[in-house]
């Protein structure tokens, strides 16, 4: 997969739907807003959860991993949590858009979940769809399920070195009580030998993006090849991106380059900023992510006042 959007680092899908001819748009129908107001706003709901984790990431000392009366760790985990469930909520957004540019059916059977809804109307008209982001809705589904609906927990983790903590990768893992012991759950880390395995924050955040774009190609082509509007004659108008948006994608580069010991054999997602101000995206890609030499792991997370038993991972 690669990706390279406009000088507005946008989806290419938003300039599409600001520009799309009201006469193919059956919302109303639904009593949806218009799906270019929602794509818009969920956008916007990414990029400020985004903005607020990175600004405590940011300030973030791997030293406060050790005082568990420091503020730092949970407010991290809590945004990082909220950071998810957009990624997530943007997902149902995208099938709302979809959903948008399809005529009521005559024996309409009627579903909240739109997912759902689109799967019993006109499952043939978004299988290949539905097929090409089955695996990035898999790993949403199941992290945000867990903390959700099975009382699961979102716990820090971070590899440094022994020395002062400059050298370090912080992430997370999704756990719960299974048979009497808080472990991280498989179906969402999947264990490495007999090691428990999380997520780096870097990796996860990189591999959210490139998704989200490419799920923006997937409705063009859902668009164009299922639908059959022929966008080519859409003119819609490009704007640079403001400082602020650059910037957000900058943090997110300038996070160290450093994964979680089983991640090197995972294919590597990245985003970078081209010469020409566009942002290219690619899933895997060829970039070098810098060797682990750190060599201690500090796990953060609250007890529940009853379970005795931890399987930590990477321990």
């Amino acid at each position: 997969m690669r990706i390279i959007t406009d000088k507005d680092l946008s989806p290419n899908l938003q300039r599409i739907l600001s520009v799309m001819d009201h006469t193919v748009l059956f919302h109303s129908e639904y009593g949806l807003k218009h799906p270019s107001a929602l794509y818009n706003s969920s956008l916007g709901k990414i990029e400020n959860s985004l903005r607020e984790f990175l600004e405590i990431y940011k300030k973030y000392k791997v030293k406060d991993f050790e005082n568990l009366e420091r503020e730092s760790t949970p407010i991290l985990m809590k945004n990082y949590r909220d950071l998810l469930y957009c990624f997530r909520e943007h997902l149902d957004d995208c099938f709302h858009v979809i959903k948008s540019f399809i005529p009521k059916p005559l024996n309409e059977k009627q579903d909240r979940n739109q997912y759902s809804w689109l799967n019993k109307n006109v499952k043939n008209l978004v299988k290949n769809l539905f097929e090409n982001i089955s695996e990035y809705k898999k790993y949403l589904d199941d992290i945000v399920n867990e903390l959700k609906h099975n009382n699961a927990s979102l716990c820090c983790v971070a590899f440094y070195d022994s020395n002062d903590g400059s050298q370090n990768c912080l992430g997370y893992f999704v756990a719960n009580v299974i048979n009497d012991a808080f472990e991280p759950i498989t179906k969402i880390h999947a264990k490495v030998g007999n090691t428990y395995t999380a997520f780096s924050f870097r990796r996860d955040l990189i591999y959210n993006i490139v998704n989200i774009y490419n799920l923006s190609e997937q409705i063009i082509n859902f668009i164009e090849n299922e639908i059959g509007i022929n966008l080519n004659k859409l003119n819609p108008v490009t704007q640079m991106a403001p400082d602020i948006k650059k910037q957000l994608f900058r943090d997110v580069m300038s996070m160290p380059r450093i994964h979680f010991p089983d991640e090197y054999s995972k294919d590597v997602p990245s985003l970078s900023i081209t010469e020409d101000e566009k942002l290219k995206l690619e899933y895997p890609s060829m970039l070098s992510i810098k060797p682990n030499r750190l060599n201690r792991v500090v796990v953060n997370h609250s007890g529940d006042g009853h379970t005795r038993e931890f399987k930590i991972p990477y321990m």
